[in-house]
């Protein structure tokens, strides 16, 4: 007989559950990081592009989008406002002229910088009641089920 409890892992994962719970955390988490990045003046994706380009220096906008699950047209929007304001930076790759490469700048660092406490804040309330081996543990599953993920996207027709 099937659990009672809706927070209750079900037996089997293949009914989608766990892709409905994912779900849940992002529709759940949008308005707060929505909330925290509008207080400085950007989106939601901007605030992520930069704090991936902290992370991933020199990447292209393709790669971007890619990394962030969306369409290169749609990085491209996001993107061109931080570059106007000097947040992010392109430059030619050295071993391939066509290609530009994206930098955040100290600007875009600073401002990254800036939500910092709020971000940690809004993360600490998310996984509050998780111990240590329980955090290293949701880490560890967290990329591997992002890995997962972007292998879908690449073999996806």
């Amino acid at each position: 007989m099937p659990s009672q409890d809706p927070e209750a892992a079900p037996d089997l994962v293949i009914d989608g559950w766990l892709i409905y719970m994912i779900k849940l955390l992002d529709t759940g988490l949008r308005p707060e990081v929505e909330r925290i990045a509008g207080s400085r003046g950007f989106t939601a994706a901007q605030y992520t592009a930069l704090t991936v380009l902290l992370s991933r220096p020199g990447i292209t906008s393709s790669e971007l989008a890619r990394r962030s699950f969306v369409r290169a047209q749609s990085m491209a929007g996001t993107i061109g406002p931080l570059v106007e304001q000097g947040l992010i930076s392109r430059a030619p790759d050295p071993d391939n002229a066509r290609r530009l490469l994206l930098r955040a700048t100290p600007r875009g660092r600073a401002a990254v910088t800036r939500l910092q406490d709020e971000v940690a804040t809004l993360q600490g309330r998310l996984v509050e009641g998780l111990d240590q081996p329980q955090l290293d543990a949701l880490s560890a599953a967290l990329r591997l089920l992002r890995n997962n993920v972007q292998d879908l996207n690449t073999t996806t027709p």
